[in-house]
């Protein structure tokens, strides 16, 4: 019995892979893969693909923290346009690579020969902002909500006092060199992750106590300088 069980068993087989010839038109069976949908590209016969990756982001690294001018060079001289021996205006000013984390920049122009004399203190510029146009306005306030301080000229001229080139003297935002002897101007742009409460039109050295106070508690992250020269010998 064991052996006619055994035939019949074989016999069944046979047919049941004759059908499955006939019907498939192949006597090859093949079996797909389990893939993933990042796995699904297909690769000649006879040949191995290297498994795909992911392409890498595209990281965009900031440059350095910078300021600078179209108006005079890095260390070289200041045109007397932007003193008091002619316009008094402010020059043009452009900067980048603000750190990131940075919620607002202040802007201080001292004449270190002079005991720090303060000549302009911008704060809570836009973190995004990128620069000032020459003769920015000695207002307290300006329309993008950066304000300005009063500036040390503010003890020591009357109102609408003229310079040596008939421009007026501005006790609020810019002022601009007017010494007797060559000194250096130094513009210093400070990266903040706070904002400075204080009014327009705040005594300057108010706004640089806030930015002394900044740099101790670690909430002042960085800062650029550019400098430039202006006197007669």
């Amino acid at each position: 019995m064991r052996i006619l069980r055994a035939k019949a068993v074989a016999v069944g087989f046979a047919v049941l892979m004759v059908m499955v010839a006939g019907c498939g038109g192949s006597s090859s069976i093949t079996q797909v893969p389990e893939t993933t949908a990042s796995d699904t590209t297909s690769a000649e016969p006879g040949t191995t693909e290297a498994p795909t990756t992911a392409e890498e982001p595209d990281i965009t690294v900031a440059g350095p923290f910078v300021l600078t001018s179209t108006a005079f060079d890095d260390g070289g001289g200041i045109p007397p346009r932007y003193t008091c021996v002619v316009d008094n205006v402010s020059p043009e000013l452009a900067w980048s690579g603000v750190p990131a984390g940075t919620t607002s920049l202040a802007l201080v122009l001292v004449d270190p020969d002079a005991q720090d004399f303060v000549h302009w203190v911008a704060w809570n510029l836009p973190p995004d902002s990128t620069g000032f146009a020459e003769d920015v306005p000695g207002d307290p306030a300006l329309a993008d909500g950066t304000l300005q301080a009063e500036n040390d000229f503010a003890a020591s001229v009357e109102p609408g006092e003229l310079g040596p080139g008939g421009a007026a003297f501005r006790t609020i935002g810019y002022d601009g060199p007017c010494p007797p002897a060559v000194h250096t101007y130094v513009f210093t742009l400070y990266a903040l992750t706070g904002t400075i409460d204080l009014p327009g039109g705040t005594p300057a050295a108010d706004i640089l106590a806030a930015i002394d106070a900044a740099e101790a508690d670690g909430s002042l992250i960085g800062e650029a300088t550019y400098s430039g020269l202006f006197g007669s010998e």
